[in-house]
């Protein structure tokens, strides 16, 4: 049987109250019946309930974190971010993967009312959320981060995916490619139609056409990804260079590839959106987007302890910039390498240019 407070009051010679009072330190006790307490909660290996506990201090000391993909790497990015914040706080975390299923969504939203959090970071997808989130009326602040939806309330956080985005396209550009394709994700999700907006401009600017078979929308995963290459690169007349609008397409991509007996950048150049630790490995190491995952928690629950400190936030936030991280990945149509990369100008929002991996 697990010790209760009534067997702590009893081996201490206290009441469940004075017990009470000291594990919540909501009333003096004396040092010489604290220290009894203490010792009675040491000997018993008693643990106090969060549950009960909140019922008396109004604070339950625990965080909801709404992520789609816990196999991502961006999402453990974004988890480290979160407790780099919230962990010398002694906040505990209670972590819901949707798999990007949006019932889902609304399930978890509950279940983190219900468990009475006190603050909640939300990758939310969906415009649902709108009407579910009865949180405000709880007192439950929320901070969204990464994707916004229409109707969105609240502090949002998130990158300039379509500035990312253009910066990889334009790349591909200077490259010498005029046939460019992408395989663009679930387009419900706003961060993929910022990233396709990006590719999309960066294409306008140079008057390069843009085929509707090469644009393929998918799933976001590893085989989606490959499956939606293949679909591509299968094509009569294909793209000499592909976007890839997160890391899980791009390592598909790679796959696909290979499965076609193809070699990349030769045959085909990529650029991804988002890093990952394969991508500097991989053969070739990927050219990508990066975008600061870490950085992106941080400052999601810097902001949530903000508002749950009364301190207030701006909804409109300015999104994290990303940075251009050149690998091997990328050469001109005719397969011969590109020595450095060119601009006719430095971009405004990456002053220091891209980054060139040795």
């Amino acid at each position: 049987m697990r010790p209760s407070i009534g067997d702590v009051a009893e081996r201490a010679s206290v009441s469940k109250t004075t017990v009470s009072h000291v594990i919540n330190n909501t009333r003096f006790v004396s040092e010489e019946t604290k220290q009894r307490v203490m010792e009675a909660i040491s000997e018993l290996g008693y643990r106090p309930s969060i549950a009960a506990r909140s019922l008396t201090t109004n604070r339950t000391g625990t965080i909801g974190i709404l992520i789609s993909d816990a196999a991502n790497q961006f999402f453990g990015d974004l988890l480290r971010g979160v407790e780099d914040v919230l962990g010398p706080g002694s906040y505990s975390l209670i972590v819901c993967n949707t798999d990007e299923i949006l019932e889902r969504e609304a399930h978890y939203l509950d279940l983190l009312l219900r468990q009475r959090v006190e603050g909640i970071i939300a990758a939310a997808a969906s415009q649902r959320w709108a009407v579910l989130t009865q949180a405000e009326a709880q007192h439950t602040p929320i901070v969204f981060v990464d994707r916004s939806f229409e109707g969105m309330e609240g502090p949002f956080i998130h990158v300039d995916n379509e500035g990312g985005a253009y910066l990889g396209t334009r790349h591909l550009i200077e490259c010498g490619h005029r046939r460019l394709g992408i395989v663009a994700g679930f387009q419900r999700l706003s961060t993929m139609r910022e990233r396709s907006a990006g590719f999309r401009r960066a294409l306008q600017e140079n008057n390069l056409s843009l085929p509707e078979e090469w644009i393929v929308t998918c799933p976001l995963g590893i085989e989606a990804g490959r499956e939606a290459t293949r679909q591509i690169l299968s094509l009569p007349e294909h793209p000499t260079a592909l976007f890839l609008n997160n890391n899980l397409l791009s390592l598909g991509a790679l796959l696909a590839i290979r499965d076609l007996g193809l070699r990349c950048p030769q045959d085909i150049s990529l650029v991804g959106f988002d890093d990952h630790p394969w991508a500097a490995v991989s053969d070739p190491p990927l050219t990508v987007v990066r975008q600061p995952n870490r950085r992106l928690g941080q400052v999601a629950a810097e902001i949530l302890l903000n508002v749950m400190n009364g301190k207030g936030s701006a909804n409109a936030l300015a999104p994290l910039p990303c940075e251009l991280i050149i690998r091997k990945s990328c050469c001109s149509p005719n397969g011969s390498p590109r020595a450095q990369y060119s601009l006719d100008g430095p971009s405004s929002q990456w002053p220091d240019g891209p980054k060139v991996d040795p």
